[in-house]
């Protein structure tokens, strides 16, 4: 192989790398089937499924989950365990309380390198395992994420508000995903605001990010240029009632 070509190889090589790094994500999922109250199982993957888990160790040694319900609006945090199997692996626990419930997790992953850039990634996802609005309303908001996507659901259009450090977050991207293959890409507006009309019941995955660019630090001896933050969120709609 001439080194012209070695090159272009090693090139898309890194690609590839930089590529599948970069398109995981937090994911909240709950099994209802497993366990006396069900079971959560955390991801960091593409999707919200079981992978290798080949990133998942800054969640396992520093992430935090917390189960909020109705009842119980204060967040109080479930220990999980770290699960490995047919050669996938994720976090997962039992969950202590029934529906409704909000089941937030945060981690930060720490610093990667994306080109020429040193990158802090912070991780946040929610489930929000709710069947009516006022479930929706009342667990809508999880008050100890600082990048919260907040929903409310009005004559079949979902309102999103997207919070960074309680404040609306403007001009960010909200991607939405729900079933039979609908996609929506949403920009908020000047009052963190977006909206899209429900279509089939089903699950319906939401992703934003928020971009700190002047925020240059150190995180465990790494130094890094920007700080990013990305949070998804999974329910069901449209709602019962």
């Amino acid at each position: 192989m001439n080194p012209r070509t070695l090159s272009i190889v090693i090139a898309i090589c890194i690609g590839v790398v930089s590529s599948t790094a970069s398109a995981h994500y937090l994911w909240v999922t709950i099994d209802k089937n497993a366990g006396t109250h069900g079971t959560t199982n955390i991801y960091f993957e593409g999707g919200p499924g079981p992978g290798d888990g080949h990133y998942l160790d800054p969640f396992v040694e520093c992430g935090k989950t917390w189960i909020r319900t109705v009842d119980a609006i204060k967040p109080v945090e479930i220990k999980t365990k770290d699960v490995m199997e047919s050669e996938k692996r994720w976090l997962s626990a039992e969950l202590p309380e029934s529906a409704p419930r909000s089941i937030d997790s945060y981690g930060k992953w720490g610093v990667y390198r994306y080109g020429e850039t040193d990158v802090l990634l912070h991780y946040y996802a929610r489930h929000l395992d709710v069947e009516s609005h006022d479930d929706l309303h009342e667990l809508g908001r999880a008050e100890q994420m600082a990048l919260d996507i907040v929903p409310h659901e009005t004559s079949g259009v979902m309102e999103l508000t997207v919070l960074w450090q309680g404040k609306p977050a403007a001009n960010r991207t909200v991607s939405v995903r729900g079933p039979k293959g609908m996609k929506e890409n949403l920009k908020t507006d000047e009052k963190g605001m977006a909206q899209f009309k429900i279509g089939e019941k089903g699950q319906y995955i939401l992703k934003t990010n928020v971009e700190e660019k002047d925020n240059k630090g150190t995180f465990e001896g790494k130094d890094h240029d920007m700080v990013r933050h990305h949070a998804t969120m999974i329910l069901t709609l449209p709602l019962d009632g």
